[in-house]
């Protein structure tokens, strides 16, 4: 954790340190689908919510120019299943499964030289940060109830493809494809 906390306020010192009138910050907030973490087949909830932040770097590299941020996601889902436990009891269990990941991203974003399409942007992302997760379970039986709460933290890498298309100067939409807590995100972006 400290190793990250180190990388973030490395990140922030690159934000106040660049020239205000050379950068861009990209607000993300949406919704993810296809869910690469671990849940019980048939698990129903929320879809996963997302929120990024990110600035744009004051140097050029190549075709395109980097990015710095940190993201954040959500998600919480129910299952339930009856089945004989050990004992041959038929027993009801319940899970409840949460997962949110805090990381730090940096972005590489191709110049509209490139790209020569008018108000898009299109880039590759990695994210590296925190998963932190949680597991209640209650399972109910005739002999009575019994309940197990785990929490665990893991490391957590993201892999991006993304696009942007604006449809005013600060505002328009996103889609990212990948290896991240989702597969496909989709969602609203603000450019300020």
């Amino acid at each position: 954790m400290k190793k990250i906390l180190s990388a973030f306020l490395l990140v922030s010192g690159l934000f106040g340190s660049a020239a205000a009138q050379d950068q861009q910050n990209y607000v993300q907030a949406g919704i993810g689908f296809g869910n690469t973490l671990d849940y019980a087949s048939g698990a129903k909830g929320m879809p996963t919510l997302n929120f990024t932040y990110e600035r744009m770097l004051p140097f050029k590299v190549g075709p395109g120019t980097f990015g710095a941020g940190i993201t954040a996601s959500y998600r919480s889902v129910k299952w339930e299943s009856t089945f004989l436990d050990y004992e041959d009891v038929e027993t009801l269990g319940k899970w409840k499964y949460s997962n949110m990941v805090i990381a730090l991203r940096g972005a590489y974003h191709l110049s509209s030289e490139i790209i020569k399409v008018e108000n898009l942007d299109l880039y590759g992302a990695l994210q590296l940060g925190a998963r932190l997760s949680k597991t209640k379970y209650t399972g109910t039986a005739d002999y009575g109830e019994g309940r197990t709460n785990i929490k665990d933290n893991d490391v957590h890498v993201g892999f991006i493809a993304g696009a942007r298309y604006f449809f005013t100067p600060g505002f328009g939409v996103y889609s990212e494809l990948g290896y991240d807590v989702t597969w496909i995100k989709l969602g609203v972006v603000g450019r300020f």
